[in-house]
């Protein structure tokens, strides 16, 4: 009489943990997260350009000009560290007219693809050198001392770009005033101690006011800038005062 051979089975609770290992295997180690790194093929490492391009302003960054001189901006050039030559994309803005006394600015503007934006700046002072020189002045006087008086002014720069003196200002032996240049205009503004009546003792008197325009400028080979009219007031104190209107020629 044979033996029967027995097989054996896995009960059902033996069953469902093996087969939940076995799926759970596949699972871990078949698949991969969608935003799981692959370190071969997805280190894709994004960097954000902040830095801003660079502007090289041609010649000088700081041009002083005499009134009438000839001027026309040399511009400047541009470079980013990703876009590279962006010198066609620099914006500039800013005018400098040369028969005005001023500071002027133009300004240089540019922007690389990421949005990085560098200015430069250059400066042009028109000074008001050329106004100096010797001028014969004629003037009417209405006021203190009225009447018709021709006499002869000696005008000379300072180091500012825009101050002047007058020697002799106003026919006063000695006397000297300051005046501002400020685009095509002259100003006066100063309390200055003379002896305005020769009688020995100074006294103080103010001298006033603002012409405009006050000087031509011609261009040329050698541009000539002078002094044309002024008009002025000068106020002795105890209600003395003359309202001067003055010519000027410049020898």
């Amino acid at each position: 009489m044979k033996h029967q051979e027995s097989k054996k089975t896995l009960s059902p609770k033996k069953s469902f943990f093996v087969c939940f290992f076995i799926i759970s295997s596949i699972l871990f180690f078949g698949c991969k997260k969608d935003d799981e790194p692959d370190d071969i093929n997805n280190n894709n490492n994004v960097t954000t350009d902040i830095t801003n391009p660079t502007i090289t302003i041609n010649g000088s960054a700081a041009v002083v000009l005499d009134l009438g001189d000839n001027y026309t901006d040399s511009g400047a050039t541009a470079n980013d560290n990703h876009d590279g030559d962006l010198t066609s994309e620099i914006t500039t803005n800013g005018t400098v007219d040369v028969n005005k006394v001023d500071i002027y600015e133009i300004v240089y503007t540019v922007s690389d693809s990421a949005g990085n934006t560098t200015t430069k700046t250059r400066t042009v002072t028109v000074r008001d050198n050329r106004l100096a020189g010797t001028y014969s002045v004629h003037a009417i006087i209405t006021g203190a001392a009225p009447g018709s008086y021709n006499f002869t002014e000696v005008v000379t720069a300072t180091v500012d770009y825009n101050k002047i003196n007058f020697d002799d200002f106003c026919g006063f032996t000695g006397l000297m005033a300051n005046a501002t240049v400020n685009g095509s205009g002259i100003s006066f503004n100063q309390t200055i101690s003379y002896d305005w009546d020769a009688d020995g003792t100074p006294t103080n008197g103010t001298i006033s006011g603002s012409s405009l325009p006050a000087f031509s400028v011609s261009a040329g080979a050698t541009p000539i800038a002078a002094i044309t009219t002024l008009t002025y007031t000068i106020d002795y104190g105890s209600g003395q005062v003359d309202n001067v209107s003055a010519t000027y020629t410049k020898q």
